[in-house]
């Protein structure tokens, strides 16, 4: 008799347990949907909490949290201070990413490019990868005479903010079309919603270019990119670990900060962090703060975060993040 009643507690105890675990919803950016998937999968295992994330876009992460709709949203558009106090919401950065350039050109390795090429490329100024531009930064490449088929993205992205910085050091890119997470491009386009259906277009599609995360690019030609050094780079974790180590983010402006064109020899020039916005009046903001400060300090979820590719927030923001978030969600 007392055996059963021991199991029959038991039950109940693991069946109030799972009753009052956390489920968190999130909604938004594409860039960081491997890492945050991968990450809700060793949390649940951990700690039985569910976390799930979508994709979507940056914007409709924005409009989601905004709107109170879901527990968290993804943005890699970083909100200013006065966006972020308008709109009700907080704000930190969770992962740094990079944003490559893939291509699919038969037989062509190691193609380099430039912010003013690639600008000239998005604006319809070059339309044939023989352009004499493209040449000149590529000497001892054959390249075709082929029309450049340009993929782009459809919603409104955090992938094309940041790709979008990166071509703003052009002055008349600057000027005529500035940073967006959507853009009226000149070049004739191949529009697709997402960084997974970007790699995709691009993997099926020859003498195509595209824009997207390094997560999604494995099985693609990647171009080494010209950054503030003048140095071509490759896009690899060694690369974007030295363009992340100069972050320095501050809690003071809501951890406000664009990290593309970094400086420091061998720092690749389209990295970015991906942020997590909460609303203020959110009911579950302190369960999803546990989450993304486990996320950011357990070693298997920092082991994870690199192996897809990822830089984790470095340990010193961290703790300012952990902060920040105690003190915004105490009032």
């Amino acid at each position: 008799m007392l055996k059963k009643c021991l199991v029959y507690v038991l039950y109940l105890s693991i069946a109030f347990s799972a009753a009052n675990a956390a489920k968190l919803t999130g909604v938004g950016a594409t860039f960081p949907m491997p890492v945050y998937k991968e990450l809700s999968k060793i949390y649940f295992e951990q700690t039985k909490n569910q976390v799930s994330y979508s994709g979507g876009g940056s914007g409709k992460g924005i409009a989601s949290i905004s709107a109170k709709n879901g527990d968290f949203g993804g943005s890699d558009e970083p909100l200013k201070p006065e966006v972020l106090a308008e709109k009700n919401l907080i704000q930190f950065p969770a992962v740094i990413g990079a944003v490559v350039l893939g291509y699919n050109l038969p037989n062509i390795k190691d193609l380099q490019l430039d912010g003013n090429v690639l600008a000239d490329i998005y604006s319809g100024k070059i339309t044939r990868w023989n352009d004499a531009k493209i040449a000149q930064l590529n000497p001892n490449l054959k390249l075709p005479n082929n029309e450049i088929i340009v993929i782009v993205r459809s919603d409104a992205s955090g992938t094309t903010f940041n790709f979008t910085n990166y071509l703003a050091n052009n002055e008349q890119w600057r000027s005529k079309y500035g940073v967006a997470k959507s853009i009226n491009w000149d070049a004739k386009v191949v529009p697709v919603a997402s960084n997974p259906l970007v790699a995709t277009m691009i993997q099926k599609t020859a003498f195509s270019i595209g824009y997207l995360e390094y997560s999604y690019a494995q099985k693609m030609g990647l171009a080494k990119l010209k950054n503030s050094n003048e140095e071509f780079v490759s896009p690899d974790p060694v690369s974007f670990s030295a363009a992340s180590k100069n972050a320095n983010f501050s809690s003071e402006n809501d951890f406000y900060k664009i990290l593309t064109n970094a400086s420091g020899k061998g720092s690749y020039p389209l990295v970015g962090a991906s942020f997590i916005l909460l609303h203020k009046d959110g009911k579950n903001n302190k369960e999803v703060a546990d989450f993304f400060n486990w996320a950011m300090s357990d070693k298997k979820a920092l082991d994870a975060t690199r192996a897809l590719g990822y830089e984790p927030i470095d340990s010193q923001t961290s703790a300012k993040i952990k902060a920040y978030l105690e003190q915004k969600l105490s009032k």
